[in-house]
């Protein structure tokens, strides 16, 4: 999974600070000159009072790849946002095991159960890939042939959230109830955001660490989910010079997957792998984050 952040306003805290504090004056926002203390004093309180109409403003871009279509029908359930995905009306898959990587995402807990279980997982995934293929071959409609994909098959999508949208999406997404694909996405998208907006998302995360648990963990999760943004945090800190000396258009790109992802063994990759005749067969989950500057 990549999580890639490709557009947001370049001055997006000083804009809302501006039109915020703006509207307490006879100045308008456009020549309203804010100071930097004010950007963090205004922000503070805004989120402290859940000022929506302040957040609603700066709308970030991101796109998510490598996917699978389970967390797209999670992921467009976020109605206050615009989505835009790959169409297998359109584009046809290559549904095979050469590559880098398969066409489809496999859970963790199936790596768990060990190699007879994956095997299992991957010969059940390409008898669904054989079906879409013959039925293409046989000049059935690409738009019909996909209903034999399974719900694992890779994808990817671009999504547009405005901050307010962005901040819910990490309170009900980042919580540890929630399925861990989505969760992924989360914590990259919040590492991402706090890079480029370090005022607005300080302190963002699943509503567990503002003592307003609403999964099923009774509030037993928030340690975790707090060690967790610790040290997201940290990490985003140690490449935030790096951001801030590239041009526009360079992209930072961070890996997650010590914290967030799932690296698979390699000799078990190498057995299952040779069971389809490949070389190994990639079952981690790596996770990054990628920031192009705008």
């Amino acid at each position: 999974m990549e999580t890639t952040i490709m557009s947001y306003p370049l001055k997006g805290e000083e804009l809302i600070a501006k039109c915020g504090i703006a509207t307490t004056t006879n100045t308008p926002p456009s020549e309203y000159k804010v100071k930097k203390k004010e950007i963090g004093d205004f922000i503070k309180v805004g989120r402290s009072m859940e000022l929506s109409s302040v957040f609603d403003f700066p709308q970030i871009i991101y796109e998510v790849k490598g996917v699978s279509r389970s967390f797209t029908h999670q992921h467009v359930r976020h109605r206050m946002a615009a989505h835009m995905q790959q169409s297998l009306r359109y584009a046809e898959i290559s549904p095979t095991l050469d590559g880098e990587e398969t066409f489809f995402v496999t859970p963790p807990s199936i790596v768990e159960e060990g190699k007879e279980s994956i095997i299992e997982y991957i010969n059940n995934q390409l008898g669904c890939a054989k079906e879409y293929l013959n039925k293409l071959e046989n000049d059935v409609p690409a738009e019909d042939a996909r209903f034999f994909l399974p719900i694992g098959t890779r994808t990817f999508l671009t999504t547009a959230m405005n901050v307010e949208s962005l901040l819910h999406y990490f309170n009900v997404r980042a919580c540890f109830d929630s399925q861990w694909e989505i969760r992924s996405n989360a914590y990259a998208l919040i590492a991402g955001c706090k890079l480029i907006y370090p005022n607005i998302f300080n302190e963002c995360g699943p509503h567990c660490i503002n003592n307003k648990c609403r999964g099923r963990g009774n509030g037993e999760c928030k340690p975790k989910a707090q060690r967790l943004l610790n040290k997201i945090e940290k990490k985003i800190d140690s490449r935030r010079k790096k951001f801030e000396e590239l041009n526009k258009g360079d992209k930072l790109t961070i890996d997650l997957t010590d914290l967030i992802g799932f690296q698979a063994n390699d000799e078990l990759e190498k057995k299952v792998g040779k069971e389809f005749d490949q070389q190994k067969i990639d079952l981690s989950r790596k996770v990054k984050v990628s920031i192009v500057k705008n």
